[in-house]
């Protein structure tokens, strides 16, 4: 029997084709510990597996738990934006079908957004990839990406935002291709909201597994990665000049020696043997370097020719210290 009651924050999940996880994710999110009263907005976004059946299995047991059909528009953003305009809680966060929320997930967020409208949880990845010790990524809330090394940034998968912000920058770009959670969580601090770090909310991620996903996420990282380099290029120009306006006249320094200039290569060429040792012990560790190579493929690649630059907004707004 559905709930009257209305939910204090609405948890989104696009799924395309996710069968395989989504019931962990599902079983995860059923199981919190002092979370809120809260709906679970799964946006499918065109699957032909089961990931509907799977849903309307859980629902039997779950009167939280909604279906969205996502499928109108295609793509991860899309359908995370489908999903807010569903949502009926003031509060949104958003997961993915593939990885499993710790058990306070919900709580920890919730709350922080009490005081904070727009933050970011941790991530965990030894639960989901055992085995794969060589191949873990960031695991803190936020980072910082050089396309716009000011401001802060965070992954779409672990994020929480008042519905009102969320709105107000007009979601998730659904032109990006990559790059696009990047891309929102700079436009949201723009717009006057700072990103705040809540590592208690954790995130167990789940690394894909093969070769060839490893290249098509690594060629969509590098090709996201050229696109917001260009798409706020005014805006890191801006702030770069404003920095540089406010510290103190510097003693020029002289250029590198050339034995200085070629450190950083015969380091390199010291680390290829263990790093060949470890690939010869393990063939699955070569992944992250081929996942390199496509990063620099996609890099290379990528279309510029509809990318729209951010323009430099007057007065500028300050970034974080």
């Amino acid at each position: 029997m559905a709930s009257d009651r209305q939910p204090a924050v609405s948890v989104i999940i696009p799924a395309y084709n996710a069968a395989e996880f989504l019931g962990a994710q599902l079983t995860a999110l059923d199981r919190q510990d002092d979370a809120p009263h809260f709906e679970i907005l799964v946006c499918d976004n065109g699957s032909t597996d089961d990931t509907a059946a799977i849903v309307r299995a859980f629902q039997e047991q779950n009167p939280r738990l909604r279906l969205i059909d996502a499928s109108r528009r295609r793509g991860a953003s899309a359908a995370r934006n489908i999903g807010a305009e569903h949502a009926t809680a003031p509060l949104l966060l958003f997961c993915d079908a593939d990885d499993v929320v710790d058990n306070g997930w919900v709580g920890a967020l919730r709350r922080a957004l009490d005081d904070c409208a727009f933050v970011a949880g941790g991530v965990e990845h030894r639960m989901l990839n055992p085995g794969r010790e060589w191949d873990f990524g960031w695991d803190r809330p936020t980072f910082h990406d050089p396309a716009l090394p000011q401001f802060p940034a965070c992954g779409s998968g672990n994020m929480g935002i008042r519905a009102e912000v969320f709105a107000a920058v007009s979601g998730f770009d659904e032109s990006l291709d990559a790059g696009e959670d990047i891309d929102f969580a700079w436009r949201v601090q723009l717009a006057g909201s700072a990103l705040a770090d809540v590592p208690s909310a954790i995130l167990h991620y789940r690394k894909r597994g093969g070769i060839a996903a490893a290249v098509r996420q690594g060629r969509a990282k590098g090709a996201g990665t050229r696109v917001l380099a260009h798409r706020f290029a005014l805006l890191r120009a801006a702030y770069a000049d404003a920095a540089q306006a406010q510290r103190p006249p510097m003693v020029e320094q002289a250029a590198p020696t050339k034995h200085r200039a070629g450190a950083g290569k015969l380091d390199r060429l010291r680390r290829l043997p263990r790093k060949v040792s470890e690939i010869a012990r393990n063939p699955a560790a070569i992944t992250p370097y081929i996942a390199a190579i496509a990063f620099r493929w996609g890099f290379q690649t990528a279309s510029l020719a509809d990318i729209a630059q951010i323009p430099v907004p007057d007065p500028l707004p300050p970034a974080p210290r």
